[in-house]
């Protein structure tokens, strides 16, 4: 290749760094970690699990939305949707650069859960599915939005998942 055209397209990815509004987001890599679980107890015990864990959050789908306790023992499936939930993201970043010191600044996150119970030989499982976005930043690390995660956090349903367990177990108990 001539210098000519090197150069050229060595100043055609300088102006296009420099004319991206907001920084890159950036994300640590952590280890794939499962979004389902099959728990040992019955349908009825394990909603109610699922129920306890989500307590402190809004739901805004349930999947069918009432039913009563006889009916609860006939069902197969059942699902639920959360509204949507604030945090401070925990794997995704900015990098930036104050006195040649390099920093980071976790990005704000909202993320929903989607989650589906069924019966299954020798107990009920459950999926967990996670809906993120991430806020925007400009230049000036004012926000400016939200923007749908590609990669959801990998811990976010784990954890549920977990507090799903743990609602079982002192149910049970």
């Amino acid at each position: 290749m001539n210098i000519k055209f090197k150069f050229l397209v060595f100043c055609l990815i300088c102006v296009s760094l420099a004319c991206s509004s907001s920084p890159k987001v950036k994300q640590q890599a952590y280890a794939k970690l499962p979004s389902s679980a099959v728990y040992e107890y019955e349908f009825p015990v394990v909603w109610k699990g699922i129920e306890s864990a989500l307590k402190n959050h809004k739901i805004t789908e349930r999947n069918p939305e009432e039913v009563g306790p006889l009916e609860m023992k006939n069902i197969k499936e059942r699902t639920l949707e959360t509204d949507w939930i604030y945090s401070q993201s925990g794997d995704k970043y900015h990098e930036y650069t104050i006195n040649n010191s390099p920093r980071k600044i976790y990005l704000q996150v909202r993320y929903k859960f989607h989650i589906l119970a069924q019966k299954t030989m020798g107990g009920t499982e459950v999926k967990v599915n996670t809906s993120e976005e991430i806020e925007r930043l400009k230049a000036d690390g004012s926000p400016d939005g939200y923007e749908e995660s590609s990669e959801p956090s990998p811990t976010l349903e784990h954890e549920l998942l977990e507090k799903i367990r743990l609602a079982v177990l002192s149910s049970y108990n």
